[in-house]
C-alpha cells in the first residue's frame, strides 16, 4: 500500500494474549465500539498516516470474527484495537493487517523509553492532583505511584497489561496515543520497583521479537 504522502509506517504492532480485569475494564471505559473482556486476546495497530486505520480495521473484519473498541485518527497518527475471545483469531487479523500494509512484524518501530519515576508517600494534595487527571484506580496519600513515558504512544497500553499481571497495582491512567505514551499505577514501593523493571523488559522483549522476526 502507498499512500500520497509515500509508505505507510507502522509505529507499534502490540499483542495482548490475554487482557487483564483491570486492563480490560480500562478499555470498555474509553470503548466506542464493542466491550473487551477479561481474558480476551487483544490486537493494538498504530499507524501513519493516520488514515490507514480505515483500511487495515477493515481487512480484519473481512479476514476474520475480530471486534473492535474503536479506532482513533489524529492528526499524524492512527490508532486501531481488534479483540477476540481466541488467541489465534487476533493473529490472523494481525496477518491480514500486515499484508494490507505491505509490512512485518519487523518493520514496526521499537519502543523507547522517555522518563521512568517512582514517586513515594504522595501527599494528600497531590494525590488529588492526580485524581483529577485519572481514567480508573484512584490514588490515596501514602501509595507509591510508578509513572512510565513511552514513544510510540501505543506501547504504553502493553506495559500497563504487564505492569497488572506481574504486580497486581492499581491502574490510575493510561494514554496510549499522540506522540508519547503515558502509564500511571499505584501502589507500595515494592511494587513500584517490581513495575519499573516490567518496563524496561517489555521494552527489551519488543526488540527481541522484532529482531527475530526480521531474520526468519
Amino acid at each position: 500500500m502507498t499512500t500520497a504522502s509515500g509508505d505507510p509506517r507502522l509505529r507499534a504492532l502490540v499483542h495482548i494474549d490475554r487482557m487483564g480485569r483491570q486492563y480490560s475494564a480500562y478499555w470498555a471505559l474509553m470503548s466506542q465500539g464493542s466491550l473487551p473482556m477479561p481474558e480476551m486476546s487483544q490486537l493494538l495497530v498504530e499507524v501513519t498516516p493516520s488514515s490507514l486505520v480505515f483500511p487495515i480495521a477493515d481487512a480484519a473484519f473481512k479476514a476474520c470474527a475480530v471486534q473492535s473498541a474503536g479506532t482513533l485518527v489524529e492528526r499524524d497518527f492512527g490508532l486501531v484495537e481488534l479483540h477476540a475471545q481466541r488467541t489465534d483469531t487476533v493473529l490472523e487479523a494481525r496477518d491480514a493487517v500486515l499484508r494490507t500494509l505491505g509490512l512485518g512484524v519487523a518493520d514496526r518501530q521499537l519502543p523507547e523509553l522517555v522518563s521512568s519515576q517512582r514517586i513515594s508517600a504522595l501527599s494528600p494534595y497531590h494525590s488529588h492532583l492526580f485524581n483529577k487527571v485519572r481514567r480508573g484506580a484512584w490514588t490515596q496519600p501514602g501509595d507509591t505511584l510508578y509513572i512510565a513515558e513511552v514513544a510510540p504512544a501505543a506501547y504504553a497500553y502493553l506495559i500497563a497489561s504487564e505492569i497488572e499481571k506481574a504486580t497486581g497495582m492499581e491502574l490510575v491512567r493510561v494514554a496510549g496515543t499522540g506522540l508519547f505514551g503515558r502509564v500511571i499505577v499505584s501502589g507500595t514501593d515494592a511494587q513500584a520497583e517490581v513495575a519499573e523493571r516490567i518496563t524496561n523488559q517489555v521494552i527489551g522483549a519488543v526488540a527481541a521479537e522484532s529482531a527475530r522476526k526480521g531474520v526468519s
